[in-house]
């Protein structure tokens, strides 16, 4: 038997306006992310801005049903939910599938690793290596007795001490820059300030995204990348098993006003309870 009709809807109206902040938040997201000029990773700023625009379209139209109790919205409302709630149960499936591949290790391979990205960001930085402190791209180095002259010459690094010589302290500074579908050049940047890492599999002898000032690094960044993305699959998953609760919920009391709505509205209270709703 289904709750009374005044409780289910004001449950929907909290829930729906945690939906249109989370959805809020989502789009929110996806503006940061572009005004960090992330220029890579197109298809998931995409999706994400269209998850966020679907629940604030479901988070609206629960408000709405809410607010009118007319058994036209509220269905139109339940298949909304019913939509975007199948959307958000395939992309928990697909992370648990994939959080499952991450713990049995299928992806711990630096040279051949089919981690989403992790190949193109490999050839980005490979790339950056051939590039970088090399003839036709000098870096300079700011205190040159920071370091080793040995270690800079077995590593074949090519700097000036000479700034009106060569400015160049990262490799996107190099006319030989290039863009492939990998990290942004920032992401990777974060990755080696945040870890001390530079190259891929092994260390690289200086940094290569960030200042190569910052010092020697000491680990390649492999490991760190790994690291990060299954941070953040974890972290998605949590999200998206959150909303999919609370789409069951919703749908929930969403069937349970639509069976109350048309209960009411053959009964004679049903003018009674509308006017009830309009007068909070």
């Amino acid at each position: 038997m289904c709750l009374p009709l005044k409780f289910i809807q004001l449950f929907i109206r909290i829930n729906c306006f945690c939906f249109i902040i989370f959805g809020i938040v989502l789009i929110t997201q996806v503006f940061i992310t572009l005004s960090d000029d992330i220029n890579n990773g197109k298809d998931g700023i995409i999706f994400t801005f269209s998850v966020g625009l679907a629940i604030i379209i479901v988070g609206a139209s629960g408000l709405l049903s809410s607010y009118c109790p007319n058994f036209c919205i509220i269905f139109v409302y339940s298949c909304f939910i019913i939509l975007i709630g199948v959307l958000t149960i395939y992309v928990t499936i697909c992370l648990t599938i994939l959080q499952d591949q991450l713990v049995s290790k299928n992806f711990d391979d630096c040279i051949s690793s089919s981690l989403p990205s992790a190949q193109k960001t490999k050839e980005q930085i490979l790339w950056a290596e051939t590039q970088f402190c090399k003839q036709n791209c000098l870096c300079y180095i700011e205190k040159i007795q920071d370091w080793d002259p040995d270690y800079l010459e077995n590593n074949r690094i090519s700097y000036t001490t000479n700034k009106e010589i060569s400015d160049i302290i990262k490799y996107p500074d190099c006319n030989k820059s290039i863009k492939v579908d990998g990290l942004s050049y920032k992401q990777i940047a974060n990755l080696e300030e945040k870890y001390s890492c530079s190259g891929w599999c092994k260390q690289h002898p200086v940094y290569l995204f960030s200042n190569i000032n910052n010092g020697i690094p000491k680990d390649g960044c492999f490991t760190y990348f790994e690291q990060e993305y299954i941070y953040y699959v974890n972290r998605a998953y949590i999200d998206y098993l959150i909303v999919d609760i609370l789409y069951l919920f919703n749908l929930g009391f969403a069937i349970c006003q639509c069976y109350q709505t048309s209960r009411h509205k053959k009964s004679r209270i049903y003018p009674q309870i509308l006017y009830e709703l309009a007068s909070q």
